[in-house]
C-alpha cells in the first residue's frame, strides 16, 4: 500500500496549471503570513471539500449535488444511472452499483452562476443490504467537478480519488472521508491534498429515509495536508463554531449560514490557522489567517 507522505508526494508531480476562483478576505494579517495568496486558495479548497461532503450526506445529492437547479427535492433519478440496480431493501442505495459519470448529462446549471460538469467513476455500496438504513460505502475514482462561468471560461477543477463512509440514524449521520485530491488555480500550480476527516450532522428534526436533507448542524475534525509546489501544509481541521446547513437556502450552492472552520499548523515557521467564516444564507464564507 502507498503511504501515506509518498501518496501526497506522487499526486504533487501529476499536477498541471488550470483556473481558480478569486476569494474575499474579511481577516486581517493573511497576506503578510502566507504569500502567493495561499490564505485564500486554502480556505476556497476548504469550502468546496465541505460543500462536497453536505452533498454526500445523500445519494441523490452524490449524483445531482446541492445548489444547482437540478439538486433533488426527493430521492429520484439523478444525471446517471447505476451499473446494477437492485437494492434489496429500498433504502435508496443500491446493493453494489457504479456509476459512470459524463458531461452532459451530469452538467448543472445554477452553480455560482455557471456550470458545473462531473465525469469520473463512483462505486456505491450498501454495507447491509437487507436492512434499510441510511449508510453506504463510496469509492471515488478520478471523479472530476469542473466550474465554468456563464461567458464558457473554465475557473477551476476538483479531482477527487478515495472513500467516503456514510452511516447514521434517525438522529444523526456520520460522514468519513479519505481522500486524495487536486485542486486548479488559476495563474499558480495546482495544490495536492491528503484528506483525512469525520463530518457529523445533527439534524433539527429526525431524519427519514428516500427524504432531503432537514437543516442542522455540521461539526467536522480531521486533517488536511496541503502540497503546492514548496508550500507543504500539515492542517488540523476543527470547527469550534459548528456550521450550520439551512434547507431553506435554495436556488444557491452556499446554503450554509453560519459557522466557522479552523485549519490549524505551522506555516513557513508561522503557528496560526486558516480561518473559514460563514456569515449568511447565500453569501460566500470570508477567508483570513489568526493566531
Amino acid at each position: 500500500m502507498i503511504g501515506r507522505w509518498t501518496r501526497i508526494r506522487w499526486l504533487a508531480l501529476t499536477l498541471s496549471t488550470l483556473a481558480t476562483v478569486a476569494c474575499r478576505d474579511e481577516l486581517n494579517g493573511s497576506n503578510s503570513v502566507l504569500p502567493n495568496g495561499a490564505t485564500e486558495d486554502i480556505g476556497a479548497t476548504a469550502r468546496d471539500e465541505v460543500e462536497s461532503a453536505l452533498s454526500a450526506l445523500t445519494l441523490p445529492s452524490s449524483l445531482d449535488p446541492l445548489g444547482t437547479a437540478q439538486a433533488p427535492t426527493s430521492y429520484a433519478q439523478g444525471c446517471v444511472t447505476p451499473s446494477t440496480p437492485a437494492d434489496s431493501d429500498g433504502d435508496g442505495v443500491p446493493d453494489d452499483a457504479t456509476y459512470l459519470f459524463t458531461a452532459p448529462p451530469c452538467r448543472f446549471t445554477g452553480w455560482r452562476g455557471g456550470t458545473l460538469d462531473i465525469v469520473g467513476q463512483l462505486r456505491i455500496q450498501d454495507p447491509v443490504p437487507g436492512q434499510a438504513g441510511f449508510g453506504y460505502e463510496g469509492t471515488l475514482t478520478g471523479l472530476r467537478t469542473r466550474f465554468t462561468t456563464a461567458e464558457n471560461k473554465v475557473i477551476y477543477d476538483v479531482t477527487r480519488n478515495g472513500t467516503r463512509v456514510l452511516s447514521g440514524s434517525v438522529s444523526s449521520l456520520v460522514l468519513s472521508a479519505d481522500l486524495q485530491v487536486i485542486r486548479t488555480f488559476a495563474g499558480k500550480p495546482d495544490a495536492a491534498l491528503d484528506k483525512q476527516w469525520t463530518l457529523t450532522y445533527t439534524p433539527e428534526r429526525p431524519l427519514q429515509i428516500n427524504s432531503p436533507l432537514a437543516s442542522g448542524s455540521l461539526d467536522i475534525a480531521g486533517t488536511m495536508d496541503w502540497v503546492r509546489r514548496t508550500e507543504h501544509y500539515v492542517m488540523t481541521v476543527t470547527t469550534p463554531t459548528p456550521l450550520h446547513y439551512n434547507e431553506g437556502c435554495t436556488d444557491t450552492v452556499q446554503r450554509i449560514d453560519r459557522g466557522e472552520m479552523r485549519l490549524s499548523g505551522t506555516f513557513d515557521d508561522v503557528d496560526g490557522a486558516v480561518i473559514v467564516r460563514w456569515e449568511g444564507c447565500g453569501r460566500e464564507p470570508s477567508f483570513g489567517f489568526g493566531r
